[in-house]
């Protein structure tokens, strides 16, 4: 009994640590530096009032221009690749995130929105949904603000990326930022 209560207090610490120290990675070059958090989902509803049945991959990011020049940020310029399985895909908008418009949504119900997905060719999982283009404006514009914005800077700017994988490792993830210098390569600890 005794070893029991030990192993679930160390599994229980083990989550807490986790959670506590989220994975992160870094990367940079002469023009740019780029800092990546992996949230889990805990922390994209601590974020963002939802965590999206935990249908995406979020990674906050920072990205910070370097020698006071301005960089053109857009978020197309990420690419989340996942090495377990060969898969890679950019970011996603908020309206593709909340499910807004036609297409194939990931869904529970016919009321629950989850999310579109452009990847996936045995649609497992996947309906089309007639919930989709009755996305509120407000909802969309406020997971915008949220997201990373495109826009010339010298300052830093943070925001989230919002990418069509669930259920991904940390470990699993190459995060690539192109830069008009080459690609950077994010990997997460």
């Amino acid at each position: 009994m005794r070893r029991i209560a030990t192993a679930i207090v160390t599994l229980v610490a083990a989550m807490t640590a986790f959670a506590a120290n989220p994975a992160t990675g870094q990367a940079a070059n002469a023009d740019v530096s780029i800092a990546a958090v992996f949230l889990d989902a805990a922390a994209v509803m601590q974020t963002t009032g939802s965590d999206f049945s935990k249908s995406y991959t979020v990674i906050e990011v920072t990205v910070t221009p370097k020698g006071g020049k301005p960089l053109d940020i857009q978020p197309d310029d990420f690419l989340l690749r996942i090495s377990s399985s060969a898969d890679s895909s950019g970011p996603m908008a908020a309206s593709q995130v909340l499910g807004a418009g036609g297409g194939l949504v990931l869904q529970k119900s016919q009321r629950e929105v989850i999310g579109v997905t452009g990847t996936n060719a045995a649609n497992v999982g996947l309906v089309q949904g007639r919930a989709g283009a009755s996305v509120p404006a407000e909802a969309i514009n406020a997971l915008q603000s949220k997201i990373l914005p495109t826009k010339t800077t010298a300052d830093p700017a943070t925001g989230l990326l919002f990418f069509p994988f669930a259920k991904k490792k940390p470990k699993d993830l190459d995060l690539v930022y192109t830069t008009p210098d080459g690609k950077l390569h994010i990997s997460f600890r």
